[in-house]
């Protein structure tokens, strides 16, 4: 579908790096090029002001002369409410941050290609609880966009490597749960900050998440870190009177990019030289791929031990065995990661263009939205579908012809319209979630109702008692599981919503039930409701804000902020702008 006609764009909002892909004509998801010719765009920000700033490469690239200015591995920070990058004079949240990020990417590709970005689907990492993916969709309205849907980044990989082994067959209905698994996939991603693993089933045009796992704090950068104390340990044997470079602001920053071309040189070379220079003093230092290798085993073990719990965790919830491996994210192009998973597992590992598969993904999703959202439409309009009902609802007959009907208004096959329409998208629960109740001791502890990798959509419903005769007031304390496992331990959870049930009438004794029930749709968002017998005319219902979603207040004065911002970068945008700034 051409842009400017309801097209929903694809962005990857990487740790390290950025970028935007599309549907093309031919029916290709295709990475739309920077203004600089550059696919990728480094998720950088230099603060050169209080509303002024860099991003991308320029930023990337002075970051040596104001390394206290530089924002970069703001989405570890995603969900952290409390979390602020403070500069010149300004507090910024990680949502903010993002959204200059991804405002400078759809700029350039509004420059480039003429046409306006507005709808978009961001994508995640599978991980990702509530409060993260809050704080994403908070960006993207940061950066004056419409988020259409959040997807998981693997589930878009998944989407981007196996999008053309759904061949539109002689089934007319849209591919159901009952749909015969032709491939189990493992989806290995391994980004410049962060890592996730899931495990997928590719069915009849379905797409179904079955388990998943990951690390926030796990990525490229983390190899780039002992690259640079290996480095600076180096460089203090031969000049040991010429103090730490790690001690100079100025002199870290450019050992943390020599480290990461390093690291991505040994990815096609055995051997590079680095060039470390501090205190009027340089020296040229030798790295092999099989020290990198040495240096990092660790590291890669952990994602191993990660890998290896997915799998097992999907073979659980009955997932036959991985059929093969999908690479994704630039720091999986290290040779030791693709032996090691062979090595480890036994099935073939395929690495296709791991930078811009979720971009590419996400564009796919984004297309099948845009066609969801004009058939209904459609159907609506024409009476053959309810309005708020879903696809699956209308009858084949009139599905087919106004898939037909969009096909000719867009100049595209009636089969490539079908087929996006119904390929379906399968997930489940990144984490788990609960109430806090009092246990026999009379302490509180966290009770989950739903639990990681259960399959969305889910609706479970779970009795508790009242602690006294005639409570007047029930306090609902919802619950989001914070580490790899759950725990009932209070501390080990976050509280993410809060409400009370009032005015509950007098002439009940303790133990009355108060039923609460756990409702979570396709889109992530939980409802919970409690129920009383005293006031089951007016049942308490939480629709879950988390504290990442930031104060009505806050969410005002950062989207003032990020629109001057934006402002006083459009009128910087003059000749000698890109110039270095002076170091401060």
């Amino acid at each position: 579908m051409g842009a400017g006609r309801g097209t929903v764009y694809g962005i990857d909002l990487g740790t390290t790096f950025s970028c935007l892909a599309r549907m093309g004509a031919s029916g290709d998801a295709e990475v739309v090029a920077l203004f600089d010719g550059s696919q990728t765009l480094p998720s950088v920000v230099l603060f050169v002001g209080a509303d002024d700033y860099l991003t991308g490469r320029p930023a990337r690239e002075l970051a040596r002369a104001r390394p206290d200015d530089v924002c970069a591995l703001v989405k570890r920070r995603m969900g952290d409410g409390e979390w602020r990058f403070i500069t010149r004079g300004a507090a910024w949240s990680a949502p903010a941050v993002s959204g200059l990020i991804l405002k400078a990417l759809v700029s350039d590709v509004e420059l480039t290609t003429g046409d306006s970005v507005d709808d978009v689907v961001l994508t995640v990492p599978a991980y990702f609880g509530d409060e993260e993916r809050r704080a994403t969709v908070l960006a993207g309205e940061y950066a004056g966009l419409n988020v259409v849907d959040v997807i998981n980044e693997p589930t878009a990989a998944a989407l981007s490597y196996g999008f053309a082994r759904f061949e539109v067959g002689a089934r007319r209905t849209l591919a159901g749960p009952g749909a015969a698994v032709e491939e189990v996939a493992l989806v290995y991603d391994l980004g410049g900050g962060t890592f996730d693993v899931t495990v997928v089933e590719l069915a009849d045009r379905r797409v179904s998440v079955v388990a998943i796992d990951g690390d926030h704090q796990l990525g490229g950068a983390d190899w780039d870190e002992k690259v640079v104390l290996f480095l600076a340990d180096r460089f203090l044997a031969a000049h040991p009177d010429r103090g730490d470079p790690l001690d100079s602001g100025a002199s870290s920053q450019a050992l943390l990019l020599a480290a990461e071309q390093a690291r991505r040189e040994l990815t096609d070379v055995t051997s590079t030289t680095v060039t470390v220079a501090h205190g009027g003093q340089s020296v040229d230092i030798e790295l092999t791929r099989a020290e990198l290798e040495r240096l990092t085993g660790g590291l890669l073990d952990r994602t191993i031990s990660l890998t290896r719990a997915a799998r097992d965790a999907a073979t659980a919830r009955g997932a036959r065995g991985i059929d093969r491996i999908l690479l994704v994210g630039g720091a999986s192009r290290m040779p030791a990661v693709e032996r090691r998973l062979s090595a480890e597992f036994g099935v073939p590992v395929e690495l296709t263009d791991p930078d811009l598969a979720v971009a590419r993904g996400a564009a796919i999703y984004g297309e099948k939205k845009s066609f969801e959202r004009l058939i209904v439409a459609d159907l609506v309009t024409r009476g053959q579908l309810t309005d708020g009902a879903s696809l699956d609802a209308a009858q084949p007959a009139d599905l087919d012809a106004a898939c037909g009907r969009l096909a000719t208004a867009l100049d595209l096959s009636p089969g490539r319209v079908r087929r996006t329409v119904e390929v379906q998208v399968v997930n489940v629960l990144s984490r788990g979630f609960g109430v806090l109740a009092l246990n026999g001791l009379g302490e509180r502890n966290a009770v989950f109702l739903v639990h990681r990798d259960d399959r969305l959509p889910v609706a479970v419903r779970r009795g508790f008692g009242t602690v006294v005769d005639d409570q007047e007031t029930v306090t609902v304390s919802v619950v989001e599981q914070s580490g790899g496992t759950e725990s009932p331990r209070v501390d080990d959870n976050k509280i993410i919503a809060q409400a009370e049930f009032t005015d509950i009438p007098a002439g009940h004794p303790a133990g009355t039930e108060i039923a609460i029930t756990f409702r979570m749709g396709f889109d992530g968002i939980l409802e919970v409701t409690a129920t009383h017998e005293g006031a089951a005319d007016r049942p308490l219902t939480v629709r879950v804000e988390t504290s990442a979603a930031l104060s009505q207040a806050d969410v005002a004065r950062e989207r003032d902020q990020v629109a001057r911002a934006r402002r006083a970068r459009r009128a910087s945008d003059r000749p000698g702008f890109g110039d270095p700034p002076a170091a401060g």
